[in-house]
């Protein structure tokens, strides 16, 4: 999920996929030009991005910036993206989110899930303790670029 400011600064959320990861943690996500969304992150640069995998979650918060570079659209272009461009690889409405993340959160799979996660919750307001949470179950990263 991609959580930008709205221009009555509430904080909007909407499902994306990530088109490509980098090793320096720069990720690129594809939209159209014309969406709300490009006038939000113009507006207001500061995103967050939710993740989540089988094996837990994660919480990126960054800067994005909006970029109709040809060059970095044929890279990154995939076909499964002709639903919304018509054009292919050369419409002119297509932009990339260029999102630099500055802090990341994470969740690992090690809080239990489905019974798992329901038994952990139920002893501990049965028995008065908190949940256990080992330091690999959830962490902060410092990503600045």
């Amino acid at each position: 999920m991609l959580l930008s400011h709205s221009e009555a600064g509430k904080i909007v959320g909407r499902p994306m996929a990530v088109a490509r990861v980098e090793a320096d943690t720069t990720l690129y996500l594809v939209t159209d030009i014309d969406s709300k969304k490009v006038d939000e992150i113009n507006r207001e640069p500061h995103v967050s991005l939710s993740v989540q995998a089988s094996d837990g979650f994660a919480m990126l918060d960054g800067r994005c910036r909006v970029s109709q570079d040809r060059g970095m659209i044929d890279e990154l272009w995939q076909d499964s993206w002709k639903p919304w461009f018509q054009g292919g690889k050369a419409d002119p409405t297509i932009a990339i989110l260029v999102i630099s993340p500055i802090e990341g959160t994470y969740w690992n799979g090690g809080l239990g899930h489905g019974l798992s996660y329901l038994y952990r919750v139920v002893k501990a307001r049965l028995t008065g303790d908190e949940i256990e949470i080992k330091p690999t179950d959830h962490g902060k990263v410092d990503l600045k670029h």
